[in-house]
């Protein structure tokens, strides 16, 4: 049975997500979860094998999660499921493009910036000179991005997406007297990354992670953990909602000191007539 896509499906996921939060779950088992997720609502009709198929894992390992979410077995797992996704359904099917599913994506990070990981996060962010912002790979345009309009309102920022100096640069990051770090991980997340996550821990730098889904297997090298979802729904990942996080995470922190924002934004404009056309 395939069902396409609704705007409500987002609830089911929620519905997943939470009750993945609230159990102790093993590296493998988060992973299934964070398959699952992308897999609504089609998810709820299918079998073990196809599930343990597109996860990667083996059947008997998609079973055990069910017992480890609390529930006797797949079996009732599943129903609990089916009557989640099938609740939310309100009417027949109808086509999602990927233009809708980036609306549920958007509906997830303004539940995001309402929550009060991101005040954590500004409060790291913000104190800490210089801001070094790291992204490899798919997250370095983000990390860019990021970078490009912090260095407007910020009076240190570096930017690092090379891999091979990676750990250099955070070591010089806590040497410059930095405090804390902001780290983008998108699928596929480098294990450079991770690595950098990890050894700024170790030498004492807090950490700001934004990462595709708070079921990330380095969650737990993270001081705070902001969630943005990609977009699936083309042939590669969209990242319009990470880019809306990533911009009201800067719009915060340019926010605890008003004064400087506009004296920095001042200068900035003034140098405009120089390269604009």
């Amino acid at each position: 049975m395939t069902l396409d896509r609704q705007p409500d499906t987002v609830r089911a996921q929620d519905w997943l997500l939470d009750l993945a939060q609230r159990h102790r779950l093993s590296p493998t088992q988060r992973q299934i979860v964070q398959r699952m997720l992308g897999m609504f609502p089609d998810v709820a009709f299918q079998s073990t094998i196809e599930i343990a198929e597109q996860a990667g894992v083996s059947q008997p390992t998609v079973t055990r999660l069910a017992t480890a979410l609390g529930f006797a077995g797949y079996p009732e797992f599943r129903t609990a499921l089916r009557e989640v996704v099938l609740s939310h359904q309100g009417g027949p099917a109808v086509p999602h493009s990927a233009v809708d599913l980036e609306i549920d994506n958007l509906s997830a990070v303004r539940r995001e910036l309402d929550a009060p990981r991101l005040a954590q996060a500004v409060e790291l962010l913000a104190a800490t000179t210089p801001l070094g912002v790291i992204g490899l790979r798919a997250s370095a345009a983000l990390a860019e991005y990021f970078g490009y309009f912090a260095r407007r309102v910020l009076p240190a920022v570096q930017v690092h997406t090379d891999a091979s100096v990676l750990d250099d640069a955070v070591l010089e990051l806590r040497q410059q007297g930095a405090g804390a770090v902001l780290v983008f991980a998108m699928p596929r997340c480098p294990a450079a990354t991770v690595g950098a996550l990890r050894l700024a821990r170790q030498l004492g730098l807090r950490t700001v992670v934004v990462a595709d889904s708070p079921l990330v297997p380095f969650a737990d090298a993270a001081d705070v953990l902001l969630v943005a979802p990609v977009g699936t729904g083309l042939l590669f990942d969209s990242h319009a909602a990470v880019v809306v996080l990533a911009i009201s995470l800067l719009d915060a922190i340019a926010g605890t000191d008003p004064e400087r924002t506009q004296e920095r934004l001042e200068a900035h404009e003034a140098l405009v007539e120089r390269w604009a056309f």
